[in-house]
C-alpha cells in the first residue's frame, strides 16, 4: 500500500476508534492534521487531548510504523513558562527521539507565567492521563513513560517527578529552574518567597522519586548550573536516583548549543534505552510530502527538508534559511513555526543547513545558501517548482543572510523575507574581542580599515541598490534589532525597491516566542498572502 495512504488510513481509525473511558476526562483521538508538525514524516498532528476553560489543548503524536507495547517519551516544550508550543523549541528533540526507535508526544499547555505553572502542571497531568488511556491504540507501554522538558518545560517535569505520577518512570531535564528563591531574574520579578519556594522543585523532593537526569550548560546564566548540580545531588540524597550532564560551556536553551557541544544527545538517549528498557533504534520512517535529509551540498555535507504538496505543480516555493547567531542551529531550530502555514498554503518549502561559525566563515555562509538556491531551481522539475517563483526567507542572524543576497546584481530570486534582520554590523561593533562580529565570522583580530570595510561590505544597510527583489521585513518593537529594521527601510524606500514592513507591536525577539500569543500570530496571515502576490504565476 502507498505509504501515504497507510498514515492517512491510521489517522482515520484514530479518529474513530472506540475509546474506553477511565475515571476522569478521557476524549477520543481525533488526528486534525494528518500532515503532522511538518517536522518528522509520519507525525498525527492536532490531537485534541483536553478542553478546559473554553480553550483547546492539543498534542501531536508520532507512532513507530513497527513494534507494539514501546516506551514513550512526551516532550514538554519551554518558553519561559509564557510562550512556545508544541512544535516550538523542540525540534531537534523530536528527531532524535524518532531515529532512536520511541513513540513520541509533544503538547501544548496554558501559558500564564510562572505564576500560573500549577495550571500548566494540570495540563501535563492531563497529557499523561489521555496518553496512558488511549495505550492500545498508540501501541505503547503505559508504565514506561519518560518527560523531556527544557527550560520551562524541565520545571514542569520536575515538579510533577515529586508527585510520582502513574507512569512515569523517569524524566531529562535540559536547561530547568530547580530553585526559584536563588533564580536571579525571578527574584526581582515576585517578592513573595513563600511562592517561589513553593514553585521550586528541590523544596518537594520525595523519596523514590522516577529517576532523573539533569543536563545543562555550564554557562548558563539565567538558570544557574549550580542549582541543577544541587538539585540531583539533594535527589539523590532522598533516596531517588539522578545523573547530572554539564555541558562544557554551553549557554541557556539546548537549541542555542554549539554542534560541539551536541554529544549530549547520544548521552540522554543510552540513560533513556537504559531506564526505559529500548535497547537500540528501531526506526522505519515514514513517506509522505515532507522529505528529510537532502544533501545538496555533497562537499560540505549540507542537507535540506523539502515539502513538496500534492499536485502537479509547478509550485511557488520558499527556501527557509535558520537563525543562530551564525554558529548555532540547523534546519529544524528556531524556524518551525513556518513550516505549517506555508505549507497549509500550497508552498513547497525547503529548510536548510548551513556550516556555522567559528570553523568557518561567513563568505562561505552566504555561498552555502547560494548553492542551496541553485540545488532546488537546477531540480526544479523533480521538486515540481516553479524556478522563476523562488523565495529566500531568513531570520535573526539568517535575516541578514538573505537580505545580503538580495542587494547582489541576481535575477534568480523573486523575493526575499527577513525577519529581525541584522542589517548594520558597522554600528554593532565597537571593539574586537574573540565574540565579537569580526573575529567570529571573518577572522579579524583588529578593528582597522580592511576590518571596518568588510563589515560595511556584508552588511545589507549598506549594499541596498534599485534591481533588488521586492522584500518583506517582520520585526517586533521590543527586539533589540527593530531599529535596524526602520533603519533598512528607509534604505529601501529612497532606493524605490519594492518592500514591506510589518510591525508586531511589544513583540520580543525569535518566531518561537510568538508562539502562544494570539495577539502577534498575525505575521503567519500576513507572510502567506504577501508571498501569494509576490510568487503569483508570470502572465
Amino acid at each position: 500500500m502507498n505509504p501515504a495512504k497507510t498514515i492517512l488510513l491510521l489517522s482515520l481509525a484514530f479518529a474513530f476508534a472506540p475509546t474506553e473511558i477511565r475515571a476522569g476526562e478521557c476524549l477520543p483521538v481525533k488526528v486534525r492534521n494528518p500532515e503532522g508538525n511538518y517536522i518528522v514524516p509520519g507525525v498525527m498532528g492536532g490531537i485534541v487531548y483536553r478542553s478546559v476553560d473554553g480553550k483547546e489543548l492539543s498534542l501531536d503524536a508520532y507512532v513507530q510504523k513497527r513494534g507494539r507495547n514501546r516506551p514513550v517519551v512526551i516532550v514538554v516544550h519551554g518558553g519561559g513558562w509564557n510562550s512556545g508550543s508544541r512544535i516550538a523549541f523542540v525540534g531537534q528533540f523530536l528527531e532524535m527521539l524518532t531515529r532512536a526507535g520511541y513513540n513520541w508526544f509533544s503538547i501544548d499547555y496554558r501559558l500564564g507565567g510562572i505564576q500560573d505553572y500549577k495550571v500548566a502542571m494540570d495540563d501535563v497531568r492531563a497529557a499523561i492521563e489521555f496518553i496512558r488511556c488511549h495505550a492500545k491504540e498508540f501501541r505503547i507501554d503505559p508504565e514506561r513513560i519518560a518527560l523531556v522538558g527544557e527550560d520551562a518545560g524541565a520545571h514542569l517535569a520536575a515538579m510533577l517527578l515529586t508527585e510520582k505520577p502513574p507512569g512515569v518512570k523517569a524524566a531529562v531535564l535540559i536547561g530547568g529552574f530547580y530553585d526559584l528563591r536563588e533564580t536571579p531574574n525571578l527574584k526581582s520579578q515576585i517578592s513573595d518567597s513563600e511562592f517561589l519556594a513553593g514553585a521550586s522543585p528541590i523544596a518537594h523532593l520525595a523519596k523514590a522519586m522516577p529517576a532523573a537526569m539533569v543536563v545543562h550548560g555550564s554557562a548558563d546564566r539565567e538558570a544557574p548550573p549550580e542549582q541543577a548540580a544541587k538539585f540531583c545531588e539533594a535527589a539523590r540524597g532522598a533516596g531517588s536516583r539522578c545523573e547530572y550532564l554539564p555541558v562544557d560551556g554551553a549557554i541557556h536553551r539546548a537549541e542555542n548549543w554549539l554542534p560541539r557541544q551536541w554529544g549530549y544527545k547520544a548521552a540522554i538517549l543510552a540513560w533513556l534505552g537504559k531506564e526505559l528498557g529500548l535497547a537500540q533504534p528501531d526506526h522505519e520512517p515514514y513517506s509522505t510530502n515532507l522529505k528529510k535529509d537532502i544533501v545538496f551540498s555533497p562537499r560540505h555535507k549540507l542537507k535540506l527538508d523539502a515539502y513538496i504538496p500534492n499536485g502537479r505543480g509547478p509550485f511557488p516555493a520558499v527556501i527557509i534559511a535558520h537563525g543562530g547567531g551564525w554558529e548555532a542551529g540547523d534546519k529544524v531550530t528556531y524556524v518551525e513555526p513556518l513550516f505549517e502555514p506555508l505549507a497549509q498554503a500550497g508552498f513547497a518549502w525547503f529548510s536548510i543547513d548551513y556550516r556555522l561559525t567559528p570553523q568557518s566563515r561567513h563568505q562561505d555562509q552566504l555561498e552555502d545558501l547560494r548553492e542551496a538556491i541553485r540545488y532546488v531551481q537546477s531540480r526544479a522539475g523533480s521538486f515540481r517548482i516553479d524556478p522563476r517563483r523562488v523565495a529566500i526567507l531568513g531570520e535573526s542572524a539568517s535575516g541578514q543572510m538573505v537580505a545580503q543576497i538580495a542587494t547582489e546584481k541576481r535575477k534568480n530570486i523573486a523575493a526575499a523575507v527577513s525577519f529581525y534582520g541584522v542589517y548594520d554590523f558597522v554600528s554593532m561593533v565597537k571593539e574586537i574581542t574573540p565574540r565579537s562580529i569580526p573575529a567570529r565570522l571573518f577572522g579579524f583580530n583588529k578593528l582597522d580599515d580592511e576590518a571596518r570595510e568588510t563589515l560595511r561590505r556584508y552588511s545589507p544597510l549598506y549594499n541596498v541598490n534599485a534591481e533588488m527583489p521586492p522584500m518583506l521585513l517582520v520585526c517586533g518593537t521590543k527586539d533589540g534589532l527593530f531599529g535596524q529594521q526602520e533603519a533598512f527601510t528607509r534604505k529601501l524606500e529612497a532606493a524605490g525597491v519594492s518592500h514591506e514592513a510589518f510591525t508586531l507591536k511589544d513583540a520580543p525577539h525569535g518566531v518561537e516566542n510568538w508562539e502562544g500569543h494570539p495577539e502577534w500570530i498575525e505575521y503567519k496571515t500576513k507572510l502567506v498572502e504577501w508571498l501569494k502576490a509576490k510568487l503569483a504565476p508570470r502572465k
